[in-house]
């Protein structure tokens, strides 16, 4: 008699490990957000404590820390030596806010728009391609009346922006150039990376009139007031300053193709002859946008915040190629961030 294995009819052909991830992600992102708003992390920097430490200086039932701390350990934010929980490099690094790059702002600004990414919000923006943040269709036009949520916005974007700043500056040469358009620039994070980076810089934050107090705070804290200054201006009907490079970070994914189109047609419009373009975004890596997954899910964020999604490197060079920029190169910077770039013959 035979000893091999008989095949069943209807056995899998792989396991469900990636059916069962797309669940735990569900648990695993409050878990996270809870800890964030009770201050767990900051608790855990302060008196590496063990679980029943934890858990009474939290005021937490047992079972809710360990639940909290389990998740934290497991996906690298925390770390259990000899009984006593202690931060890990990544969140000294983004969950302190002690640290220049901290992230809580971006999570503060999501927890306080939980129903954004509710299920029932994306299902009614996915059917209907209107965005469900503040209750509104245009974010933007809240933050040209809304000093105070776009405050909040600006803040949670500088979040995000810090280290992603300090990764694009590094991959690409500024020393020819003179000034600097941050367009859509919010608190100036890229500009002031920028000018940090090539002392020959002086750059402009151009944005709402609502945005630059923010941006202008944000300078004054970096000491950089004599070289980067905010000046307001809508991107889409007003003339952009002087300027031989133009940067967009996180703004083409919130519009349409068509609006992309015109913002790159404008770009090199304005810009002087040898002027360059940089457009930072997460991309999808094909036309057909089959992956990677982080662009994606930033695609199903946008259903809740605007009109856009995130592209491809090669639909961002379309836009530019079409609007006459030459030499155009796709480069990775840092994370899942990448640059698309071109220059103005």
């Amino acid at each position: 008699m035979s000893s091999q294995p008989q095949s069943i009819a209807g056995a899998p052909r792989m396991d469900d490990r990636p059916l069962w991830d797309v669940i735990f992600g569900i648990f695993g992102l409050p878990a996270l957000f809870i800890s964030h708003r009770l201050d767990l992390f900051r608790f855990v920097a302060d008196k590496n404590p063990t679980l029943g430490e934890l858990g009474e200086g939290l005021k937490l039932e047992r079972r809710g820390a360990q639940i909290l701390a389990s998740t934290a350990t497991a996906l690298g934010f925390l770390a259990l030596t000899e009984g006593r929980y202690r931060l890990t490099p990544l969140s000294q690094t983004y969950l302190l806010d002690s640290s220049p790059t901290y992230f809580g702002h971006y999570w503060d600004l999501l927890i306080d728009n939980h129903e954004v990414f509710s299920f029932a919000a994306l299902e009614t923006a996915i059917v209907s391609g209107v965005p469900q943040a503040y209750g509104v269709e245009d974010i933007y036009e809240t933050h040209r009346e809304d000093a105070e949520r776009t405050r909040a916005f600006t803040r949670a974007m500088h979040s995000v922006s810090v280290s992603a700043a300090f990764g694009w500056t590094r991959v690409l040469d500024l020393s020819t150039h003179r000034r600097m358009l941050d367009i859509g620039g919010g608190s100036g994070a890229h500009a002031l990376m920028a000018s940090r980076v090539a002392p020959q810089l002086r750059a402009t934050v151009f944005d709402l009139a609502t945005v630059c107090p923010v941006a202008e705070e944000f300078i004054a804290r970096a000491g950089l007031a004599d070289r980067v200054d905010a000046r307001k201006g809508d991107m889409w009907t007003d003339p952009f300053p002087p300027a031989d490079l133009h940067f967009y970070s996180h703004v083409f994914h919130g519009w349409s193709p068509e609006k992309c189109r015109f913002l790159s047609d404008k770009s090199f419009e304005s810009l002087e002859p040898g002027g360059r373009i940089i457009i930072h975004e997460f991309l999808y890596d094909d036309a057909g946008k089959t992956g990677p997954f982080p662009a994606a899910a930033t695609s199903m964020i946008m259903l809740g915040w605007g009109e856009g999604e995130q592209y491809s490197g090669p639909q961002i060079s379309g836009f530019l190629e079409g609007a006459g920029f030459r030499d155009i190169r796709i480069i990775p910077a840092f994370g899942y961030h990448s640059i698309v770039t071109g220059q103005k013959p």
